[in-house]
């Protein structure tokens, strides 16, 4: 049977997404054709290159890309493409040299807003030949259409999505009250994990696993015990956790200053979201962290894994010990979670994998994900 028949089958029969979903090439081609090239999809953070000239190239999807902090200190992405003989601008992250962007087979060099700017001997003659003016503008950087969010670097490899704007107004109203323009860095990493990018965005979604995997959050099921299910429009869902991860008699409330937007009855209150398809986000009182899923094949996928605290106030000398634990156990559940991943992607993606059932007591959101996924899976030929 075709591959997207079965999923047709299991979406149609309400049966979870079968084995060959986090497998196979042929779905992974036709998630690529149907839910990244045309859609608005996140491919790094501003952390990544938090000063003016800092380089970070990924690759999302069969596409190089290059993310660049320009002299205004604001964000644009280009293809990783020069425009010469197609090289690859960047490999690794790095800063732009003398403030160009040079690419290292014939050394052309780009401003940080495109530009070319010098190519050497461009016409073969000695002294300072160099481009025309005519030639500069024909040759400059490919730009990619892009937009920042909450410090999260957005795409849309096709040009054709939305007004972005409207693309993200539903979870930027949700999480008005966890004021972006109060987001303050903490830290940001890069993890490559061995299993499905679908795989990843459920686990996020995952509640229940929360006090088996991640026990030295406290509060056993307490926390899970009192969530629910937030579906915020066709492309956000997510789960509120009021009672934050639960009462734990050994917890001390943090020093870390929180978002001034929040309420009394916001004391301890976490939100996790999946802007479809590839952004995870988590809220707490005082922190924000962001995971952005690049799926690099059905078995692989490359993950920014970014965290905020709330304020400026955050940098205060005082609050060093804190800063140092906040992100000490941020980047401890996520190697847990890695952990898991690698291990679920041998045993989910088995033919047998299909068979599994999804709690109606806990996985509702999980299955509102997949859903969504098979939705927009099949909506084209």
């Amino acid at each position: 049977m075709n591959p997207l028949d079965e999923i047709r089958r299991c979406h149609e029969d309400g049966r979870p997404a079968p084995g060959l979903a986090y497998r196979d090439p042929e779905v992974f081609e036709a998630e690529v054709a149907t839910l990244f090239r045309d859609s608005w999809i996140s491919v790094a953070c501003g952390q990544n290159a938090p000063r003016s000239g800092d380089l970070f190239p990924v690759r999302i999807v069969g596409r190089s890309l290059l993310v660049v902090r320009d002299g205004e200190g604001g964000i644009r992405v280009f293809d990783s493409l020069c425009r010469h003989r197609g090289s690859s601008l960047a490999d690794l992250p790095c800063r732009a040299q003398g403030g160009r962007i040079v690419c290292p087979y014939h050394a052309w060099g780009y401003d940080l807003d495109g530009r070319l700017v010098s190519a050497p001997h461009f016409h073969r003659r000695e002294g300072t030949d160099q481009p025309l003016a005519s030639e500069r503008a024909e040759l400059g950087l490919i730009p990619v259409r892009s937009a920042v969010w909450r410090d999260v670097v957005f795409v849309n490899l096709s040009g054709d999505a939305p007004a972005f704007e409207d693309f993200i107004r539903p979870i930027e109203e949700r999480l008005s009250r966890w004021t972006a323009a109060e987001l303050w860095p903490l830290c940001s990493d890069e993890y490559e994990i061995q299993a499905n990018w679908k795989l990843a965005a459920e686990n996020f979604l995952d509640v229940y696993h929360l006090p088996v995997v991640h026990p030295q959050l406290g509060g056993g099921f307490g926390g899970a015990l009192t969530s629910e299910d937030v579906e915020v429009c066709d492309h956000v869902i997510g789960v509120t956790m009021p009672d934050g991860y639960g009462e734990d008699p050994g917890q001390v409330e943090s020093p870390l200053p929180r978002f001034s937007g929040l309420g009394p009855g916001d004391r301890v209150r976490i939100e996790v979201f999946a802007v479809f398809p590839n952004t995870l986000i988590l809220v707490e009182p005082e922190f924000q962290q962001v995971i952005v899923l690049r799926p690099q094949g059905p078995g692989v996928t490359q993950e920014t894994f970014a965290n905020y605290l709330a304020t400026e106030a955050s940098a205060s000398e005082d609050l060093a010990k804190e800063r140092e634990e906040s992100a000490r156990s941020s980047v401890e559940v996520n190697d847990q979670d890695a952990a898991l991943l690698t291990s679920l992607q041998r045993t989910r993606s088995m033919d047998v994998g299909g068979d599994t059932q999804l709690s109606q007591a806990w996985d509702q959101t999980v299955r509102r994900f997949q859903g969504m996924w098979a939705r927009k899976l099949l909506a084209r030929p």
